[in-house]
């Protein structure tokens, strides 16, 4: 019968011990740091550093300390773990991505989404090159820069043959204060407006961003490109 009692008190005291254990890595983060927005807080290799990501911003957390770490960690290696690690993060978001909402070009068996800029240089060098090949289907987000960028998409979005007009303006031939034909449609304003939203939610900071193969590339990497593709 003793022993029946010291095994129903352990029980009772069970709810009490697992929160004795104190407070989680979150709720301590959200204390010390109350306006610091997190998705996720996760533990790194280094023992007593976290990570913390949110939309556009990877930085590191050490609760003992109370301190947060700006900067990139590098193995002897030379590897960025951070940038691998963000980039890993990106390429889980835009495998997400509604590619319905796209513009496709091409019918090729190779999906490439991209988010760029029809004004940004390395976004039409881009398009050089994969204008060239003919096994991929491109999926085009479009995410302006600057204002004469806007009034490029729009003329793009409101043409009757969006993909030989989005071909012109990347092949520079609607530069220099070109006339463009920007409609009032607001189908189109409403496309605009959900591609710079999912840009915005994936955390995008440059263009061109690529997803090929399930691997993200931060700008027109062409061996890194050239790689993935032929693999």
């Amino acid at each position: 019968m003793k022993k029946i009692n010291v095994f129903l008190l352990v029980l009772l005291l069970l709810p009490g011990l697992a929160w004795a254990k104190g407070p989680s890595v979150e709720e301590q983060f959200k204390k010390s740091f109350p306006k610091n927005n997190f998705e996720r807080i996760t533990p790194t290799g280094i023992a007593g550093l976290y990570e913390v990501y949110s939309a556009n911003q990877l930085y590191y957390y050490m609760p003992k300390a109370e301190i947060l770490i700006y900067g990139s960690l590098v193995d002897k290696n030379g590897v960025n773990i951070t940038r691998e690690s963000h980039l890993k993060k990106l390429a889980q978001k835009m495998a997400k991505l509604p590619l319905e909402s796209a513009m496709k070009i091409g019918g090729g068996e190779t999906t490439v989404v991209e988010f760029m800029d029809p004004n940004c240089y390395h976004c039409r060098q881009a398009y050089h090159y994969f204008s060239k090949r003919k096994d991929v289907t491109m999926n085009i987000f479009f995410f302006p820069l600057s204002q004469d960028s806007v009034n490029k998409i729009k003329h793009i979005l409101c043409a009757k043959d969006p993909v030989k007009t989005y071909e012109e303006v990347m092949s520079g031939n609607l530069d220099n204060n070109a006339n463009l034909n920007i409609c009032t449609d607001p189908g189109v304003d409403e496309r605009l407006k959900t591609h710079i939203q999912l840009a915005q939610q994936v955390g995008l900071r440059g263009t061109p961003l690529f997803f090929i193969k399930g691997q993200v590339v931060d700008g027109f990497d062409s061996p890194v490109i050239e790689k993935l593709m032929n693999h």
